[in-house]
């Protein structure tokens, strides 16, 4: 009898967190492919993870997306340590855009970005992967 109180009281908990899994999961805003009907104007998406020292990823890791002397935007990485942000406009040069990774008791010490094939379409993501390690 006491179990199944016991199992009764927890139920609305195991529901609550329930509830809950879904959106702290998509922490970080949008997920890949979302965002596939991108206008004409508008350049490749920047994508990648966020990592420590040994290769495991960072969730909830501060991602900003710069372009040089004109500002960006901030995300945050998802549970899998991923980040996605949409794309500038195509007068922006991809070599122009900055990517840094923070992280409270971590610093930043590579920056990694795939390069893309010279006759590669221009819409194709861009993708950079961030370390960090402990401070």
């Amino acid at each position: 009898m006491r179990l199944v109180a016991r199992c009764v009281a927890l139920a609305p908990l195991l529901i609550g967190a329930m509830c809950l899994l879904p959106c702290v999961a998509w922490a970080g805003g949008a997920g890949f492919g979302d965002d596939d009907d991108a206008s004409e104007d508008e350049g490749p998406a920047y994508f990648g993870f966020v990592k420590d020292a040994n290769g495991a990823t960072m969730p909830d890791a501060k991602v900003t997306v710069g372009v040089k002397g004109r500002g960006g935007v901030v995300t945050r990485t998802d549970l899998l340590g991923a980040y996605k942000v949409p794309g500038f406009g195509k007068d922006v040069d991809p070599k122009d855009v900055e990517i840094t990774c923070d992280k409270p008791g971590f610093k930043q010490v590579k920056t990694s970005r795939r390069t893309r094939a010279a006759n590669a379409d221009v819409k194709i993501p861009i993708e950079t992967e961030c370390t960090l390690q402990r401070n």
